[in-house]
């Protein structure tokens, strides 16, 4: 009777276990195929994450530049808007718009819809960058400020705009000037409350290095309402100085009937 023992090296291929050299190569493979699906995985999701970012900036900016375009190029022919030199405040360029007698783009809760005076302020966020905000004064705090006392951007009603950009400059286009001299038609203030630029043009520029945006708003010319109500109450007094009244029913529009002393109306 024989008796046979089986060694590893003597078993089929197929009932042999694993070596740990084998194991350890198999562990290895694995490892380098889990980092490489972790790698494309972050990869796109970092990806991701960027497009709807730069989605969500554009949009903002987008919206933000709606905002100052409402405010700037749909002033009444009454309006006025007239901004100071700038200033530096701790590295950061401060400005400050005024619109006088200008109603509102925004609706706060218990605010009326107009304003005696409204402000576009770029001054030093909390982070050290400049940030854009608009602030409406009512009739005490516009007073206020128009006599030099400033304004706290905690009274009344106030939004942050746009905030953490490197800078924003505004430039005023002066059309009596460039038929003077085209290359100072462009003022870095404006302080003829009682004209109006055709013009404002706003530069930003981001910490990212992106490209600077340059925006220009027009000022369109418009006829001050106050002006027409004048000269229409100015007219209508005019024509019953003079005797001459509104066409009777029938009449022709347009025509005039002479009023004659003791004739019915």
């Amino acid at each position: 009777m024989n008796h046979s023992i089986k060694t590893p090296d003597s078993l089929p291929a197929a009932a042999r276990g694993f070596t740990l050299l084998e194991v350890i190569i198999g562990l290895g493979l694995v490892g380098l195929v889990m980092t490489g699906i972790y790698s494309v995985a972050a990869a796109s999701l970092k990806l991701s994450d960027d497009v709807v970012r730069r989605q969500q900036g554009e949009m903002h900016l987008h919206s933000f530049f709606s905002v100052m375009r409402r405010n700037i190029e749909s002033m009444p022919g009454n309006a006025r808007i007239s901004m100071e030199p700038p200033a530096a405040d701790g590295g950061v360029l401060r400005s400050e718009i005024v619109l006088e007698d200008y109603p509102l783009a925004f609706s706060w809760a218990g605010v009326a819809a107009g304003s005696k005076r409204v402000l576009i302020v770029s001054d030093k966020d909390p982070r050290g960058g400049t940030q854009v905000s608009i602030h409406y004064l009512n009739a005490e705090q516009a007073d206020a400020h128009e006599q030099g006392g400033g304004f706290s951007g905690d009274d009344g009603a106030s939004i942050v705009l746009m905030d953490g950009l490197k800078s924003v400059r505004w430039r005023f286009f002066n059309p009596r000037a460039r038929a003077r001299d085209p290359e100072e038609s462009w003022e870095e203030d404006w302080v003829r409350p009682n004209e109006r630029p055709s013009l404002v043009e706003m530069n930003i520029e981001f910490y990212d290095g992106s490209e600077a945006l340059r925006a220009v708003f027009w000022l369109p010319v418009v006829v001050d309402p106050e002006t027409v109500a004048r000269g229409s109450q100015g007219g209508n007094r005019r024509t019953r100085r003079s005797g001459v009244r509104p066409p009777a029913n029938g009449g022709t529009p347009g025509s005039v009937v002479p009023s004659i002393p003791g004739a019915n109306p």
